[in-house]
């Protein structure tokens, strides 16, 4: 019941809080120089009043900023978010076809990131001070430092150009078709369609842009992870465990990891969030058609609606990420209240 009630809560929250956003971004892209008008239309179209016009009532640019927002706001309680100026899409379309690609990049990139950051920073303390240790620490700092593009152009040309051992840019290689859309994860609806070999290529195709994404996150994991799990180390009450003889291996899985991965939740829900956000750059060099690449599209045509979608989209996905942290705080410690 406890439970229910603060899930409850943070649903009203996050909808005055999307709300603010859509205030917010709306207030913000009004203030961004430059005329969607100009951005779209040819200079022979722009030459023509009749045609900037009916361009501008098209799209409610003729109308005063005050009754564009009220109706935005209008709009976006009727769950529509508008049309793109630059596809000339809905917006609502638009996402729906660019996030499950950012989706399951990210969902596969904070996977490694979890699981490679975890396993390092229990290896990390385990092994304080050693060589081991030093390692770990070298390829964590690496991770956090090194920039995202200059990694991917790096491993595109090693793994790709080079070596021909992993495919290039796309979700696809050229021999396959998409497979029909389901969830709009090529990965599951390949598998769905009852093709394993599209499947597996899907799968390879995630995999150099994904560990370039993940190695950022998977550095604050690794630090974090060492950190909170030295400091539950010196407690108390992991000393009395030592004392009653327990494994090195039993007092870290049943005693101390717990509770040391409380903050390691937190960041591996922010970083989920960045990742959905989208990369731009990682997106552009491997030519992966998400949220990043539409975002940034947008934003070189002033596309307006499409600019708030794109910001709605990422608050809510932080909104939820933050929730579920929240309550996997209290399934991992029952002795965290969720209020």
């Amino acid at each position: 019941m406890e439970r229910l009630k603060f899930i409850l809560k943070r649903l009203g929250y996050l909808v005055v809080m999307l709300f603010g956003v859509a205030t917010l971004v709306f207030i913000l892209t009004k203030m961004i120089p430059g005329d969607p008008t100009v951005a779209n239309l040819s200079q022979r179209a722009l030459n023509d009043p009749e045609v900037v016009a009916a361009f501008r009532a098209k799209y409610g640019l003729d109308k005063p900023v005050l009754v564009q927002y009220f109706y935005y706001i209008g709009n976006l309680l009727h769950f529509d978010l508008g049309t793109s100026i630059r596809t000339n899409n809905s917006v609502l379309s638009e996402l729906n076809r660019c996030f499950p690609a950012t989706f399951e990049l990210a969902l596969f990139a904070i996977i490694v990131a979890a699981v490679l950051g975890i396993l390092f920073g229990i290896i990390s303390a385990t092994h304080r001070n050693s060589a081991g240790d030093q390692i770990v620490r070298a390829i964590s700092v690496t991770g956090v430092s090194i920039p995202s593009f200059w990694f991917a152009l790096i491993v595109l040309y090693f793994f790709y150009y080079k070596l021909h051992i992993m495919p290039g840019p796309g979700r696809l290689s050229n021999t396959f078709a998409e497979p029909a859309h389901v969830t709009g994860l090529f990965v599951l609806d390949s598998l769905l369609e009852g093709n394993p070999a599209k499947a597996w290529d899907a799968f390879r195709h995630l995999i150099l842009p994904g560990f370039v994404l993940a190695a950022f996150t998977m550095g604050l994991i690794t630090r974090t992870t060492r950190s909170n799990l030295l400091d539950v180390m010196s407690t108390d009450y992991i000393r009395t465990a030592k004392a009653k003889g327990l494994s090195r291996r039993r007092l870290i899985r049943k005693h101390a990891l717990g509770n040391a991965l409380i903050p390691v939740l937190t960041v591996i829900g922010l970083g989920l969030g960045n990742l959905l956000g989208g990369m731009v750059l990682v997106e552009t060099i491997f030519n992966w058609p998400g949220v990043g690449q539409f975002a940034y599209e947008s934003v070189l045509s002033n596309d307006y609606p499409a600019i708030i979608g794109v910001a709605l989209l990422i608050a809510l996905n932080y909104m939820i990420i933050n929730t579920i942290v929240d309550i996997l705080y209290g399934i991992i410690d029952p002795r965290v209240r969720l209020q």
